[in-house]
């Protein structure tokens, strides 16, 4: 059997590691500070938001619709739905330009979506209102630092590490990325000893101590290129629901990078959630014809071809993913439905049978699963 992790989300996931240990620190940081009892609901917002904001409460003078959009819009942020995050943020601010709530939190919404440069920008001018500001400090350092612009993130999450630890993460990054291990060392141990179950810390504890980064780690912790980020930002956009910005971001990056596989499939995918399954097609196609693993993009071409009713490609592409990955995969579900919708109940008995075993739970595929058995028992 093949390794199921297709090799065009290799490098999206390797972009998007900084930002899953950036987000753990901060989850980390809310859980600290929660113990301490120092969580403030001022804002109306509980949770990790806390943490990012650095709790600043409005002044009296704030406009209440202002006010309103800016905890509408942590709320989203909280549940990681940054884009509806940033429009929220900056309906606040247009309400109301002295917000440095909403400032911060058009910061945060633009970091978690990749859009760094912007970020900066916002972060300006929270910093401009309030220059002291911890989670604004710690923000634009590290949007700086996914711009690897070390020197200038240094100045900032130094500023913001005294009372925002996450910061410690984005300096222990930075130094052992700079090579002045001694530092690294410093800022890791701080972490390890916060949170020494954090496998990725351990590692980057090692590499300080021994002084010496391997190509393994420095991938992992690495910012990704301006192309990789704008990729990983384009697959938040999709994720989150928003096709329509998804696909025009992917085809930015094809514009530099026209052979780039996570852009190809990222916008067969935007295409296809749009209903665009011919334009989808050979987006999907190129995927699959530049490598052999390709089955995030197979099972992309195989739904166009189903959409346009070619039914028999469809499973054969979707039989070719069940047999190259171990266990239940997306081409495991198209064969179940399709074969219903064929009313071939055997076959859909036996794929349905699978998924209702891997996922026990799940009351759609239990309620399939009777369909097609009771189809065969006619």
């Amino acid at each position: 059997m093949k390794n199921p992790i297709v090799n065009e989300d290799r490098q999206l996931n390797q972009s998007l590691e900084c930002d899953d240990l950036l987000l753990h620190s901060l989850k980390e940081e809310d859980q600290r500070r929660s113990r301490r009892s120092l969580i403030l609901t001022t804002l109306g917002v509980l949770g990790v938001v806390g943490l990012m904001a650095m709790v600043f409460v409005p002044n009296q003078g704030e406009a209440r619709g202002a006010s309103n959009l800016t905890e509408e819009g942590w709320q989203l942020w909280n549940k990681q739905q940054f884009a509806e995050a940033e429009q929220k943020f900056g309906d606040a601010i247009k309400h109301d330009a002295t917000s440095v709530n909403a400032w911060n939190g058009l910061g945060w919404a633009r970091v978690n979506q990749g859009k760094n440069a912007s970020a900066v920008e916002a972060f300006e001018r929270c910093l401009k209102l309030e220059p002291k500001l911890p989670g604004a400090l710690n923000g634009m350092g590290q949007a700086l630092l996914a711009q690897r612009k070390y020197d200038e993130a240094r100045e900032f999450l130094l500023k913001a590490a005294p009372q925002a630890p996450a910061a410690w993460y984005g300096l222990a990054r930075l130094e052992l990325l700079a090579g002045n291990f001694k530092e690294a060392e410093k800022w890791s141990r701080k972490i390890a000893n916060t949170d020494p179950k954090n496998e990725l810390v351990q590692k980057m504890l090692t590499a300080s101590e021994k002084k010496e980064l391997d190509d393994a780690l420095r991938q992992l912790i690495e910012p990704p290129s301006a192309t990789n980020a704008s990729v990983a930002g384009a697959w938040r956009l999709l994720n989150s629901g928003d096709a329509s910005a998804a696909r025009d971001q992917f085809k930015e990056v094809l514009k530099e990078s026209p052979d780039d596989l996570s852009a190809l499939n990222g916008l067969g995918f935007a295409l296809l959630n749009l209903g665009d399954f011919e334009e989808a097609k050979p987006y999907f196609q190129k995927c699959v014809d530049s490598t052999e693993d390709a089955f995030g993009a197979m099972n992309g071409l195989a739904r166009c071809y189903k959409a346009e009713g070619n039914n028999e490609k469809a499973i054969e592409l979707w039989k070719e993913m069940v047999e190259g990955i171990d266990g239940v995969n997306a081409g495991t579900v198209g064969l179940a439905e399709t074969y219903l919708e064929e009313g071939d109940y055997e076959q859909a008995q036996k794929y349905f049978q699978q998924l209702v075993k891997s996922q026990p739970d799940n009351a759609y595929y239990k309620e399939k699963l009777a369909a097609a058995t009771a189809g065969t028992q006619k």
